[in-house]
């Protein structure tokens, strides 16, 4: 009688345990930790200075920037007028799909303001996985947003295989980061462009 009351109070200690510790291992991700604007899909809008360069010269370096890093800058850059560029690109950083991105840059003397948007998915073709078909996703059908119930994403910290909610998490915070070094490396590259330039002896 003893032994098995002490086994069923074991038992219950354990699921008690369990139970606690599966709760203190979920986490919350807000959306606003990944948007600036979640209503206009602003991701980042930071404003870079420089010290005397006109705004024909923060022209020209971030187009030295965008053709040194995309392999078809002409077909990113969807705009261009006298003081802003737009380029449309794909992140492969999004965890789930890959997305479009928007990056306008605005220009005037010794500084530009750069925002970037989500701009939803890219085309995803539907395949067969033995005899289940997953139908296609179109073009700019979800956002990052999307993967958020009630501006939310509550996961469990433990990764796994059919962990989807933490892949989604550390998927949309692994986007955001990669925008916010994307605006870091423009900035680093255009103040680098004046050193090189001065010691540009070839």
């Amino acid at each position: 009688m003893k032994t098995g009351i002490l086994i069923s109070s074991f038992l219950l200690f354990s699921f008690l345990v369990n139970f606690s510790f599966g709760q203190t291992e979920k986490d919350t991700l807000f959306v606003t930790e990944i948007y600036q604007d979640v209503n206009s899909d602003l991701i980042i809008e930071k404003i870079l200075i420089f010290d005397s360069l006109s705004k024909d010269e923060l022209i020209q370096r971030f187009e030295n920037w965008g053709g040194q890093n995309f392999r078809n800058y002409e077909a990113v850059r969807t705009a261009k007028t006298e003081s802003q560029i737009t380029l449309t690109y794909i992140t492969s950083s999004f965890a789930v799909i890959d997305m479009y991105l928007i990056l306008i840059a605005e220009f005037k003397d010794n500084k530009i303001r750069i925002r970037i948007y989500d701009d939803g998915n890219v085309f995803k073709p539907g395949y067969y996985i033995g005899q289940t078909y997953t139908p296609a996703i179109q073009a700019r059908q979800y956002k990052v947003k999307s993967y958020f119930s009630d501006n939310t994403i509550i996961f469990k910290i433990k990764p796994g295989a059919f962990n989807i909610k933490e892949k989604q998490a550390m998927g949309a915070i692994n986007y955001n980061k990669t925008i916010e070094q994307t605006v870091n490396e423009i900035e680093k590259f255009i103040k680098s462009s004046a050193i090189k330039q001065e010691n540009d002896n070839w």
